[in-house]
Order: C-alpha cells, then structure tokens, then sequence
C-alpha cells in the first residue's frame, strides 16, 4: 500500500461527525459551468452576516429540502467572509442529491448547512503539485489562490473527458503555464508516472478525482516518503469498508 498523508471521503453520505456548525443559509447564484454538468452554487446567511472561518481543503454537510445529505467542497476563492461556494456535479446515477441540486434548487431557497470541517487540509511546503480528475478540481481553487498568495511553487494538471466538461477553465485561466489542462478525448489519460517521474524533492503532491486517478497516483508514490501524497476520495475505497 501507498504511503498517503490521508484519504477521506467527500461528496457521497453524510458525515459521522455531526459536532460542527449548523446553519441556514439562502441560495444567493447558481451558475452552470461546463455545459451545465456543474452547478457553483453561492450561500450566504438571510441576514447578510459573516459567515464562519474555513481554511483550503474543507468542505461542508449540505442537507437539501428534500432530505438528502451529501458533502461538497467549499471552493470560494477571494472575498469568504461573506459568503460560499459549491461545485456540484450532476451524476449520472445520482440518488437525488446532485439531482435535486440541478433541477430542483432556487435561488432564495434556504438549506441546512453542517461545518466547515477539514480533513483535508494544505500543509506547509515550499512546492505544490495538484492532480485533478473532473469535479476533483473544487478543493484545489482555495488551495491555488493561497499557495500562490504565499510565493511557492506550484503547478496544476486538470483532466476531464473534454474541455466542455472541465469547469472553472476561466478562472484557473489567470495563472497562465502553471495550469496544465489534459482532456482526455486530446491527449488521452494523464500522466501519473511521468507526473511522478518529475517530483523535485520535498514536493507534496494534492490528488482530488476519480477512484482510478486516485489509484494510478497511489501506486506511483508508493516508493516517496510519506505524506508526499494526499488525497481526497469521493467514496470509500472499497478495502475500506
């Protein structure tokens, strides 16, 4: 097995840790990205208050009008004190939270919010590799904006199945070459190994995506020292369960 930092699950069941805030907050945009597979939703409290702290890499319980709880990645760049950002991914065979989210959510409806939490957290380094499989891409935009804020070094590879399926393209635009976009149906898979094969020492690596990403990048770090390699699973690896 790989030496990763930590692996948790995000975006599938509800949290086991229920101590944190709950809120009711209101549902200010929705914005689709992506040819509208992603839905960035902005939350905000009723009364225009602050909203609580976070830091790169949490995420929040979302607990929708009709039952459903599922966890999303707070992925708000820029001004955070006032209010929220999701990404949500319509899935194909969803049980109805990212169904409910894109059909059904109306700006001005208020939903129940649990968190922030953050099991996923930036750690300190002086250089940064991200690694992004489609709607993986969410956690990363706080923890870009921030490592670059701080001067490090610092690079992204995003794939998705096709440019039109890839969202946020606009705003990850900004950083010019640091930002590497891999469609799938243009250059095929990533890279992993090669990825891998050109670590400087002392780089962490950030790896958000789908299982078989999470997998090739686990395998390939498997031999670094650890917590080089830190990731975030939307579901539990089944060896897991």
């Amino acid at each position: 097995m790989g030496r990763v930092a930590m692996s948790v699950m995000v975006g599938a069941a509800e949290s086991n840790n229920m101590a944190a805030t709950e809120l009711q907050l209101r549902v200010d945009n929705i914005e689709k990205q992506a040819g509208g597979s992603v839905a960035v939703i902005t939350l905000a409290r009723p009364d225009g208050g602050e909203m609580p702290p976070w830091s790169p890499g949490a995420h929040v319980d979302v607990v929708l009008p009709n039952g459903i709880v599922r966890q999303y990645s707070l992925c708000g760049v820029g001004d955070k004190t006032t209010t929220w950002r999701l990404g949500v991914l319509r899935e194909q065979q969803s049980r109805g939270g990212s169904e409910y989210v894109h059909t059904s959510l109306r700006v001005g409806d208020l939903i129940t919010i649990r968190g922030p939490r953050n099991n996923f957290p930036l750690v300190d380094s002086e250089r940064y590799v991200f690694v992004a499989g489609g709607i993986g891409i969410t956690p990363f935009l706080p923890m870009i904006e921030e490592v670059h804020r701080r001067g490090a070094d610092w690079s992204l590879v995003y794939g998705g199945r096709s440019r039109s399926t890839m969202a946020f393209l606009d705003e990850l635009a900004q950083y010019g070459d640091r930002v590497t976009l891999w469609p799938q149906d243009e250059v095929g898979l990533i890279d992993v190994k090669g990825i891998v094969e050109r670590l400087t020492p002392g780089a962490v690596v950030y790896c958000c995506g789908p299982e078989p990403l999470i997998a090739a990048m686990e395998e390939a770090t498997a031999h670094l020292p650890e917590g080089t390699l830190n990731v975030e699973r939307f579901r539990p690896r089944e060896d897991l369960l």
